[in-house]
């Protein structure tokens, strides 16, 4: 469906009610938008403040302001005040009523202000936007009583004309492309917008103005987007949900852990024991909050539908980080593992080694059995799991040859490359759901992704442009000390951001990053063994632990181009985790 804002419920207007209705059978490459309150000030044609009926535009034709007068409309010539009377049924109109005044004085202002914030064509040409108007007399079958000296029959949409779906877009076509006068008796010029100029465009007319801030991004339409792209992955979701192995690829931002929580939701509700594992602590938190939120909620709705559990039974869902799941089994087996120095030889061989032999030990107790082993499995964050680690974990499936596997992954975010969990045999025999487009991130954001890292990444229509990256160059560690406590300042006093809404992603460990010793009280580093940020603190993270989670705001500290041309590919995958942890504000500090 085109229709971007719908029309006020309580709008008595036949002829706003007609036009909404033939509207909707647009498509879709027509946004509309009904009763909408236009505020601006162009520079040439001052403060505007306006209310439109309806507005259409196609990136081809153009946009069309529609006044939209119900009833019979007719004119009347006045001898004593020698000016036309303007009547609806049989009552004068004040004359800030009659219809082409009210659209016609807003073209000239809209044509100016579209210039002024779209942005400039690599030419250095403004872009242009033709915009025309009309008036809908929906209730009328033609022009009588209406001299075409005021209102011309080629800008009137009559009844006809908003009956049929064809003809209706055939009007708006042929209207948006009529000559005018002012310019040499030519239509108005169009372009056809790019995706940035697109996004501006549809910001203003949505009501979030062409430079929203933070807030409104958060507030508006970052929740909308996010409403909308979780339908859609609910839906498809629900449509592999007979199929019992599915390998889920997804870009940055493109709620894969949100499905996560979803599709164990639904797991649950039809009493299935689900097992959820991702390599970091932080986000296995994040989604054991997420998940009991969820399924109490979903609780508390079935019992005030049906006054009891509704025949619900559900099933257990248990979150935890891969080494936290290997840990619990080691200890319920009592197994013990000689630890030598080498911390990653422990955690990456002898205890994955020890948790699939803790399996089979378990398996031969009948109570353990059903304690131990799950209907489901799901992984998160994949591409972090070594190919060994995901057939152990496969290995808690009560039937490993019917049960249900979930594979989340991203390969781009792959960032440690002894792993090759995405190239599994198990993995690799799934069908595969590809989620292309994200909604975490703004354009500008994205855009800036793409320019330093080469990875493209798509982000849903509704997605605003937002601000453009901040880049603050420094030249040692202390200079960065002092920006970085200068540019939370900004974000909270300009921004009026409190300190849970700002994330520091270190490109660095916290042993080796010129942030180490930071003595701003409210910046707290969150090391190994931290299993949650810190709620009261803006936390400051390496950029290995934080995949899946997010900010408002982010600063990207200790960008430093590696000197070895062979860690340079590594050091990109970190950028693009680090940047796209940013829902609305990236600040990068990068080393000059």
């Amino acid at each position: 469906m085109p229709i971007r804002i719908t029309i006020n419920p309580e709008s008595k207007s036949t002829a706003e009610w007609a036009i909404f209705r033939i509207a909707q059978t647009l498509g879709p490459a027509w946004d509309v938008w009904m009763n909408r309150h236009l505020v601006f000030d162009s520079h040439s044609g001052g403060a505007m403040n306006r209310e439109v009926d309806c507005i259409l535009y196609h990136r081809e034709h153009g946009m069309l302001i529609v006044e939209c007068k119900s009833g019979k409309i007719w004119t009347k010539y006045n001898e004593e005040t020698k000016s036309t009377d303007w009547y609806q049924n049989d009552h004068i109109m004040a004359a800030s009523k009659v219809p082409s005044v009210q659209v016609g004085s807003l073209i000239a202002p809209l044509h100016e202000y579209m210039k002024e914030i779209l942005e400039p064509a690599g030419e250095g040409k403004m872009r242009k936007v033709r915009v025309q108007w009309a008036v809908c007399f929906s209730d009328m079958d033609n022009m009588e009583g209406i001299p075409s000296a005021e209102i011309p029959r080629k800008r009137a949409l009559l009844r006809p004309d908003v009956i049929s779906a064809k003809r209706f877009e055939k009007r708006l076509i042929e209207i948006l492309e009529t000559p005018v006068q002012a310019n040499a008796n030519m239509p108005f010029m169009n372009e056809y917008l790019d995706e940035d100029s697109l996004f501006r465009l549809r910001n203003f007319l949505d009501g979030q103005g062409e430079k929203p801030d933070a807030g409104e991004i958060i507030k508006s339409s970052y929740e909308n987007c996010f409403e909308e792209a979780t339908e859609m992955q609910q839906m498809m979701m629900e449509s592999i949900s007979r199929n019992p192995r599915m390998r889920i690829e997804g870009v940055a931002g493109s709620g894969k852990s949100h499905m996560v929580v979803w599709d164990a939701l639904r797991l649950s509700r039809i009493g299935k024991n689900v097992a959820i594992a991702c390599y970091n602590d932080l986000l296995a938190t994040e989604l054991k909050q997420d998940m009991d939120k969820v399924i109490s909620r979903d609780r508390i709705g079935v019992e005030k539908k049906y006054a009891q559990d509704g025949g619900v039974s559900y099933g257990r869902v248990d979150v935890y980080a891969y080494s936290e799941w290997c840990e619990k089994y080691v200890r319920a087996a009592k197994l013990k593992i000689k630890r030598g120095g080498d911390r990653s030889l422990y955690f990456d061989k002898e205890l994955p080694q020890a948790f699939v032999k803790a399996q089979k030990i378990l398996a031969k107790d009948k109570k353990k059995r059903e304690k131990f082993f799950y209907d489901a499995i799901i992984i998160d964050e994949g591409q972090d799991f070594a190919s060994e680690w995901v057939d152990g974990f496969i290995g808690l499936l009560h039937n490993e040859e019917h049960g249900i596997v979930r594979f989340f992954y991203d390969p781009a975010q792959r960032l440690y490359a002894s792993r090759n969990g995405i190239d599994n045999a198990q993995v690799d025999a799934m069908p595969v759901m590809v989620l292309n487009r994200g909604f975490r991130s703004t354009k500008r954001i994205l855009e800036w992704v793409r320019k330093n890292t080469g990875f493209r990444l798509q982000a849903f229509d509704n997605i605003v442009l937002g601000e453009a990256v901040k880049e603050i160059q420094y030249s040692d560690g202390s200079e960065q000390v002092q920006m970085l406590s200068a540019r939370i300042d900004e974000l909270m006093e300009k921004k009026k951001l409190s300190v849970s809404d700002i994330l520091v992603v270190s490109m660095k460990s916290d042993r080796n990053s010129a942030l180490k010793n930071i003595t701003d009280e409210r910046l707290v580093w969150n090391t190994s063994g931290d299993k949650s940020l810190v709620k009261d603190k803006i936390n400051i993270v390496s950029v290995y632990r934080i995949k899946g989670l997010d900010a408002t705001a982010v600063i990207l500290a200790d960008l430093e181009e590696p000197a070895e041309a062979c860690k340079r590919e590594d050091w990109k995958r970190c950028m693009l985790v680090g940047a796209t942890r940013a829902k609305a504000l990236l600040t990068v500090f990068r080393k000059g």
